[in-house]
């Protein structure tokens, strides 16, 4: 082999050999706290990927809506998040299509003041639950699915609805069972009237996905190894089903005793509608 045939071939090899490379994953800071389960997932998958890969978070907060601008931005500062899956987010950033709660993340309480639970009590049904409003963060997929369903929803920055819970100015903030005592219990010392409410479950179909910028397919190819390799051995159902966040939820959570509401969900794409129910809870 010629010396100009190995450098050729030394060149081609290293360019085709992307899991062999550093890759650094720059997550968005989008509040003061954020859930341990979706960082140690994130460390768990890309464990199960060929490569070194690194975390790093950025100095400065985000919106939801905000960071999907910022992706697509050559050389951002960011290049992952987590966030619940849509038509419109799936058509403006690259989803790794893994639901990453399995979809239980569709099972919906309350985040609520603890002086209005007598009158969530007197809630049975979608119609009484209308009566209510509600808030989420700007720019989150949750909002079209509440608003189809005729529940009222303002919108506001993510740690700014616990404030507004606190002092009363909305009824209640609609948190997937695997988020909202972690947020309570976070703010307990600086907002003492939030609480989850006791009786009710909303649910509908959905999934929280890892996004990308669209053009980023190398750390989507990462990501998507990652989840195959751990779903292929079966890691990952071990990894979700013994995580102390997962199992705690599911003890404080009470599913079965509670008034099940459901609602569609309008904005599932048909890529996420046509996933394996393996992927699912």
């Amino acid at each position: 082999m010629s010396r100009y045939m190995m450098i050729f071939t030394t060149f081609f090899l290293i360019g085709f050999t992307p899991y062999m490379m550093a890759i650094e994953i720059k997550i968005p800071l989008t509040s003061e706290y954020m859930h341990s389960y979706k960082l140690d997932l994130l460390k768990f998958i890309l464990s199960k990927a060929d490569g070194e890969h690194t975390i790093s978070y950025s100095k400065n907060k985000y919106t939801a809506a905000r960071v999907e601008i910022e992706m697509n931005k050559k050389n951002s500062k960011i290049n992952l998040m987590w966030h619940g899956t849509s038509i419109r987010i799936e058509k403006n950033l690259l989803p790794i299509r893994y639901p990453i709660y399995r979809g239980l993340i569709g099972h919906r309480i309350f985040i609520i003041n603890r002086k209005q639970q007598s009158s969530f009590d007197k809630i049975k049904n979608l119609k009484n639950l209308q009566s209510m409003v509600g808030a989420q963060g700007f720019g989150w997929a949750d909002i079209d699915i509440l608003e189809n369903a005729g529940l009222k929803q303002e919108q506001a920055s993510y740690d700014n609805i616990f404030k507004m819970i606190d002092k009363n100015r909305i009824d209640y903030f609609s948190r997937g069972v695997t988020e909202a005592f972690k947020e309570v219990d976070f703010r307990k010392d600086q907002l003492k009237n939030i609480t989850v409410e006791n009786k009710l479950l909303l649910v509908y179909p959905f999934a929280m996905y890892f996004f990308t910028g669209k053009n980023n397919t190398e750390i989507a190819n990462v990501i998507e190894t990652g989840f195959k390799n751990a779903y292929d051995d079966g890691s990952f159902l071990k990894f979700f089903n013994n995580h102390p966040e997962i199992k705690n939820v599911r003890k404080q959570s009470n599913l079965n005793n509670r008034i099940r509401i459901d609602i569609p969900n309008p904005l599932m794409t048909k890529e996420t509608l046509s996933l394996p129910k393996s992927l699912w809870n």
